[in-house]
């Protein structure tokens, strides 16, 4: 399973804006931009996941005939175990993939205009599917449960699913999927673990949960301290 594959799908691009709803609203806005989120290190220590970096994945929409740019965000964590080496061939899968994804939304007296904070988990999962060949996720939600990050009661919404990558083959997966606002912006949190055997579902579900809850975002965060790694595509 290609880690990158997983997490890009977390980034929604495209702010999709109608300009029917903007009209003039727009005339001296030119880019919106979304504040990266990222995983206390408390967090990842409890989890066992690793910080494989932040995207940055800008996007242009013409709205309302002019072009809004648009800059997202997406913070990527894997995990792997010594005890899958050898299941899969010469190559160790990750056993856990995780991505935090932050759009921007646009603030018009009391309205937040961005369609992805309208769409449900399932339209997310959709989303991906529609988008990679290499997953059939069922839009069937086998599990709901509770998680608070930034002391924030959300729902966390599982689907199960199959990965196929040109090594291993096919993996059966679980998909956990939220979103929440923060300080103006929408993030959408993904996690992906393989259903095997030699994975406890129990404690792959606390390890997520640890992630979601463990999530920071917003000015507090220091690029320069390393806080927030910017890597290529």
């Amino acid at each position: 399973m290609e880690r990158r594959v997983f997490v890009a799908a977390a980034a929604v691009s495209g702010l999709g804006l109608s300009a029917g709803c903007l009209g003039g609203m727009l005339e001296d806005v030119t880019s919106v931009s979304a504040t990266p989120a990222i995983v206390s290190s408390t967090a990842l220590e409890t989890a066992d996941y690793e910080y494989q970096g932040t995207r940055e994945v800008i996007e242009t929409e013409t709205v309302a005939g002019r072009p809004i740019e648009a800059t997202n965000y997406a913070s990527e964590y894997t995990r792997t175990i010594d005890a899958l080496a050898g299941l899969f061939g010469d190559e160790t899968p990750a056993a856990g993939v995780f991505g935090v994804a932050t759009t921007p939304q646009i603030g018009f007296l009391d309205t937040q205009l961005n369609p992805i904070s309208d769409m449900s988990n399932a339209e997310l999962v959709g989303r991906v599917q529609n988008r990679y060949d290499e997953f059939t996720i069922d839009d069937r939600v086998v599990e709901r449960r509770t998680a608070e990050p930034f002391g924030q009661p959300i729902t966390v919404e599982t689907f199960p699913g199959t990965a196929t990558h040109a090594s291993i083959g096919e993996v059966d997966i679980f998909v956990d999927v939220a979103q929440l606002t923060s300080e103006g912006d929408h993030l959408v949190l993904i996690g992906v673990t393989p259903d095997i055997q030699r994975l406890q579902r129990e404690d792959e579900v606390d390890r997520i949960d640890t992630l979601i809850d463990g999530v920071e975002h917003g000015d507090g965060l220091d690029r320069e301290a390393g806080d927030v790694e910017l890597v290529e595509e």
